[in-house]
């Protein structure tokens, strides 16, 4: 068993379902690298997953134009949601 998945993003813009990133997790750190292009420029992407405690992970978005240095461009964190406060019965409210 490889324990690798892969993750894909779909453009907003064209709808058209991109490359994956392709990794896994070791520990609490997710790490996912793939190939794209920024503005008509090849890039290497990696996605960088945390998980910080029980309810919270950090995630992070860096490009590599040189397959050495990394630029992180984007940053999210995220909080478990409270299941009392978002469902009915298990099941989302709308």
């Amino acid at each position: 068993m490889t324990r690798r998945w892969p993750i894909y993003w779909i453009s907003s813009k064209t709808g058209v379902l991109g490359a994956p990133q392709v990794g896994g997790f070791h520990g609490d750190r997710g790490e996912f690298y793939g190939s794209d292009d920024d503005e008509g420029r090849p890039v290497t992407v990696r996605y960088a997953w945390t998980k910080l405690d029980h309810d919270h992970a950090h995630w992070e978005q860096a490009f590599s134009y040189d397959g050495k240095a990394w630029e992180t461009n984007w940053t999210a964190d995220f909080t478990r949601a409270d299941p009392a406060a978002i469902c009915d019965a298990g099941r989302p409210k709308h």
